[in-house]
């Protein structure tokens, strides 16, 4: 059986102040490669480390995995490099979220730490609808970061909302890589 070809997709949002929503993310993109299907990653923030495990591993599995950065979004250029590709702005991030589920290009679409953008209103929910919209129906959205607005979490078919109960970063430790990056 090949992925979701007796189920319809869904609208998959993590949220919350907790650590674990783009990590969560990638369990899934594994899950779907596993099961024959393609996934996509569009990183809507530039990381603040110049090294992102998660994209050094998507190699490995390229092209069943693509990762994808946001040029105006980088705060090093130099980690642009490290992606499958780039696209300028967020906006030509989200023609491209647009391009990948209608040529069914992936099955899961992963739109990472784009929730804050939307609360801020950076991006309106009335182009997530159009994007939505153009969704095939085998193939699964997911919304991670801090913020999701209360209309995501309403129309979404599954919302997780990651708490912090103990982190070690509030003991003077910093971000490590393999753990935070």
């Amino acid at each position: 059986m090949t992925i979701g070809e007796d189920l319809e997709g869904n609208v998959i949002v993590f949220t919350g102040g907790g650590k674990g929503k783009t990590t969560a993310a990638l369990g899934l993109a594994y899950r779907a490669l596993g099961h024959a299907g393609r996934a996509a990653f569009i990183h809507f923030t530039g990381p603040t480390r110049p090294s992102l495990g998660e994209v050094h591993s998507a190699r490995v599995l390229s092209p069943m995995l693509r990762m994808i950065a946001i040029e105006s979004q980088a705060s090093d250029e130099d980690y642009l490099g490290q992606f499958d590709e780039a696209v300028e702005t967020v906006e030509a991030a989200l023609d491209r979220a647009e391009e990948l589920l209608a040529g069914e290009q992936c099955n899961l679409l992963v739109l990472d730490d784009i929730n804050p953008l939307l609360d801020e209103g950076i991006v309106q929910e009335a182009r997530m609808g159009e994007l939505l919209a153009g969704k095939p129906k085998l193939a699964s959205v997911v919304f991670t970061g801090r913020f999701a607005p209360a209309w995501l979490a309403e129309l979404a078919d599954i919302v997780t909302d990651f708490a912090e109960v103990k982190h070690p970063a509030h003991s003077g430790v910093g971000p490590r890589k393999g753990i935070e990056y």
